[in-house]
């Protein structure tokens, strides 16, 4: 895959990641207690997650032609585990009763 097509594809998949903790956040309009207090510990752990994949995907984008391929692995694998960490956020919420779709 050329470079410049992987980093558009990767960059927007951690857009639409980004727009899934968004849309997280919002699901968890007013919670209280327990609840309050997780969704405000996961939410910022959800999006320097993100944050540390986007400085990932700069790393591809400014690593010389020979290199970028080693670099690509991190970026997939941050990306999964960022998918992954969304994941068991929701399911946390959702087995508290305030996550639901």
């Amino acid at each position: 895959m050329i470079r410049k097509t992987y980093i558009r594809k990767v960059a927007a998949r951690l857009a639409r990641i980004e727009e899934d903790i968004d849309r997280l956040r919002t699901r968890m309009a007013a919670p209280v207690g327990e609840i309050r207090e997780r969704v405000e510990r996961e939410i910022p752990d959800l999006h320097l997650k993100a944050e540390a994949v986007r400085k990932r995907i700069l790393a591809v984008e400014a690593a010389g032609a020979t290199n970028w391929g080693r670099l690509k692995s991190a970026v997939d694998e941050g990306l999964k585990d960022l998918g992954q960490a969304i994941d068991q956020a929701l399911e946390k919420l959702r087995k508290t009763g305030s996550g639901g779709r």
